[in-house]
């Protein structure tokens, strides 16, 4: 049985098929990198300027897309092919403090 699958789907291992049949829109939206800071006004002998801030990377995609990110990397090597060893875009918040002396 577990022969069957691997002599069933050796096509999954092969080269690119190219087809119309697996074509889908690619269109979306993407909020991908917000940051907000505020300078804080201090009066001191030791510190000349205070930021702080906070950022956010890859906050929200909006897509019809079925695959895990519709942003595509086109390399020319396999155009619009979305690659299977790739990992999802993670989401990212930071928050920071500059303080000048």
């Amino acid at each position: 049985m577990l022969n069957d699958a691997f002599t069933t789907h050796a096509q999954l291992n092969g080269p690119y098929q190219y087809s119309d049949y697996y074509l889908e829109s690619g269109s979306f939206v993407k909020l991908d990198n917000i940051t907000l800071g505020y300078n804080l006004n201090i009066k001191s002998t030791y510190i000349r300027n205070l930021r702080v801030y906070a950022n956010a990377r890859n906050v929200a995609t909006i897509t019809g897309y079925n695959g895990l990110d519709p942003e595509v990397e086109d390399n020319g090597l396999a155009p619009g092919i979305e690659s299977r060893g790739v990992y999802p875009r993670t989401r990212t918040f930071t928050l920071g403090l500059n303080v000048g002396f």
